[in-house]
């Protein structure tokens, strides 16, 4: 396609300048926009914006426009030009990571490869298989250590995330040859996450060594940082030819890695409040991302019942009876109240009734403090205590086997 000089959105304006990169069907030029912000700009060719190519952009469109996550690719903007071209608009960065492998000091290179996990695990827990992982795929700026997932135009969605099904045809080359894994150079063979963790696997090698682990015979891990030579066995196991040898998941890569001490490798989860990954240490709560209220007051018999906004779980109700220096109605405190699902009671005759309520909604407040503290608390010691697991296991371990390789019989 010929290089539009400017495009125009509903709320922005965009000036073409160098070329980026390109491919079958697309093209990236670099941009900047009236407030002289810079960006990327993914074009698909207007003769070619038809049929599974064009699915397969909208696809991409569809997922990197709705996701958040800190190392997947965000798409900012959309739109169409006069020629008939869709596009759409990603914040630019200096390069990829191809320049820059095998350049690396060691422990930097395992903190940029921490986050190619993160992104690619953020993918898989949302259903995108990305199966075109390379260093070229992978966005850096040369400061810092953050590295984003890019280039899901090959990508394997799952049904809810597409604009429309996408059928691979046999003849369609699905990857980079020099990273794809075994299964991908078959024609009619599944190709799902463990594509990518083979990838992943040629990644972490290379970028120790400069140089794309293939055959046999290659350069090792250990022969560039002592340090990291434990690193050579997950590359292995990441690289075996049937996928079923792989590590099933990218959470048991971050496992291993966490078992030898890499501080700055975290497990993620899919959030329950948003369809979002974020870190297993995050707080992700209803309770805490909205307070609890009174929803509803009811009195019978003696018994007044508070009707709740959420369902009281164990760490509420334990913040609620251990919230301190409350005040309430002699014989009447927290301690006094039962609860079920959504709701709190107490015995309670006519005149005590209101007095009780009025408490119960100053309590609020500091219950929820509390609530939130401990929350965060509990989250941080269950983090602590998983990692110091994964690590005492791996050292008995490597105890057993280095008593195991003294004896002799």
């Amino acid at each position: 396609m010929k290089k539009p000089k400017q495009i125009r959105t509903t709320y922005s304006n965009y000036y073409i300048d160098d070329l980026l990169g390109e491919g079958g069907s697309g093209v990236v030029y670099g941009a900047t926009d009236d407030e002289k912000a810079h960006f990327a700009i993914k074009f698909i060719a207007p003769e070619k914006a038809s049929g599974e190519k064009l699915k397969r952009f909208k696809n991409e469109l569809s997922f990197c426009s709705k996701h958040t996550h800190p190392c997947l690719i965000r798409v900012v903007d959309n739109g169409i030009t006069l020629e008939g071209a869709p596009f759409f608009v990603m914040p630019r960065y200096e390069g990829s990571l191809k320049r820059l492998m095998g350049k690396l000091e060691p422990d930097r290179a395992m903190r940029i490869y921490s986050r190619i996990l993160d992104g690619v695990e953020a993918a898989h827990k949302l259903g995108v298989v990305h199966r075109d992982i390379k260093p070229e795929n992978i966005l850096i700026n040369s400061e810092g250590d953050a590295a984003v997932l890019a280039d899901f135009g090959i990508a394997h969605f799952e049904e809810e995330e597409l604009f429309t099904a996408v059928e691979t045809k046999q003849q369609s080359r699905l990857a980079n040859f020099e990273y794809a894994a075994p299964e991908q150079r078959s024609r009619g063979t599944a190709v799902g996450a463990a594509a990518d963790i083979y990838a992943l696997g040629l990644i972490l090698n290379e970028l120790f060594t400069g140089k794309v682990p293939h055959g046999t015979g290659f350069q090792r891990v250990q022969s560039f940082s002592e340090k990291h030579a434990y690193v050579d066995q997950i590359v292995e196991r990441m690289l075996a030819q049937d996928p079923k040898g792989r590590p099933a998941s990218i959470e048991d890569i971050k496992k291993e890695l966490i078992s030898m001490g890499e501080a700055y490798v975290s497990l993620q989860k899919v959030s329950a409040l948003e369809k979002e990954v974020i870190p297993a240490a995050q707080v992700d709560d209803p309770i805490e991302a909205d307070p609890m209220r009174i929803a509803g007051i009811d009195w019978t018999d003696g018994t007044l019942t508070i009707s709740l906004s959420h369902p009281v779980n164990p760490r509420w109700k334990w913040a609620f009876t251990n919230m301190g220096g409350q005040t309430a109605v002699l014989g009447k405190g927290p301690e006094a109240f039962s609860f079920g699902d959504r709701r709190a009671s107490i015995r309670a005759d006519e005149g005590e009734a209101q007095r009780i309520i009025d408490y119960f909604k100053q309590w609020m407040p500091v219950v929820h403090q509390v609530y939130a503290r401990r929350l965060r608390d509990d989250l941080q010691r269950e983090e602590q205590e998983k990692r110091a697991a994964l690590e005492a296991a791996k050292k008995k371990e490597l105890d057993r086997a280095k008593l195991l390789s003294s004896l002799r019989f």
